[in-house]
């Protein structure tokens, strides 16, 4: 008996041992083709994203003209109402129509207020649906001056970078206004302009390091760098270079890149 029991308790932990060994072997699967199918689910996921917001903004559009034309009928409302409490007012006694003076006062500034706080709703809506557009324009812009600039246009590529970093000013985008800098400073420093595309290089960067951005601030950084040793100032533009490299880890190809200029330059 005792021999049953104990063959049926190795049996049964030989079991619980198959079932683990199996569990274990389908996490294993799952996890390799979540591995194999994930580009595929991130590029399908990231085009349902863009239609979704693309569709949210096509209604916000359309229900943007609605809202207004129906506080425009309210606030009309309201000055019917007012004007007819002042009627009221008048056709009773003195202290009644003094009452009904205090209440319509009340009642018109809070009206008011509702009225202003809409209006300025609407305002902050009609805004967020205008960023997304000035974005990709000033998005386009770089990316034109950026062209313009490899073409040895230079005269273009500063006009296109300075009208991106307006754009990104009145969206108070800071990051995305030092990189724009950062576009502007080297398409200038081509053009001859060495002072104010050095003043807009460290502004840049200044404003990078704020943000903690350690990686775009030394490629900026790196950008000043070149402009210095492309004006004559070799030993100057060598220095900044070695702070760039200090904030880079050894992998990135961008540290590999300053430290192949350096070499270049000994």
């Amino acid at each position: 008996m005792a021999l049953f029991v104990g063959g049926l308790l190795v049996a049964i932990g030989f079991g619980a041992f198959v079932l683990a060994l199996l569990a274990a072997l389908l996490i294993v699967i799952a996890v390799v083709a979540l591995v194999a199918f994930w580009p595929e689910m991130r590029s399908h996921l990231g085009v349902w994203v863009r239609r979704l917001r693309a569709r949210s903004r096509t209604f916000f559009a359309a229900l943007l003209p609605l809202w207004r034309q129906t506080l425009l009928h309210a606030e009309r409302g309201i000055r019917g109402v007012h004007r007819s409490s002042a009627v009221a007012s008048a056709s009773v006694g003195r202290r009644a129509s003094a009452l009904g003076r205090t209440a319509a006062a009340y009642c018109s500034s809070t009206a008011r207020a509702l009225i202003g706080t809409a209006h300025s709703t609407t305002t902050r809506i009609a805004s967020r649906l205008a960023q997304p557009d000035r974005r990709g324009t000033a998005l386009r812009l770089n990316a034109a001056g950026t062209q313009y600039r490899r073409d040895g246009r230079y005269d273009e590529a500063v006009e296109c970078h300075r009208r991106a970093v307006e754009i990104l000013r009145a969206l108070d985008d800071r990051q995305a206004i030092a990189l724009t800098q950062s576009n502007l400073a080297l398409a200038l420093s081509h053009a001859g302009d060495d002072g104010w595309a050095i003043g807009l290089f460290e502004e840049a960067a200044s404003t990078l390091h704020d943000l903690g951005d350690e990686e775009h601030e030394a490629q900026i950084m790196a950008n000043l760098g070149l402009a210095h040793r492309r004006h004559g100032r070799r030993e100057e533009g060598d220095n900044v270079l070695e702070l760039a490299l200090s904030k880079l880890t050894p992998a990135s190809s961008a540290y590999q890149a300053i430290e192949a200029e350096l070499r270049r330059a000994s």
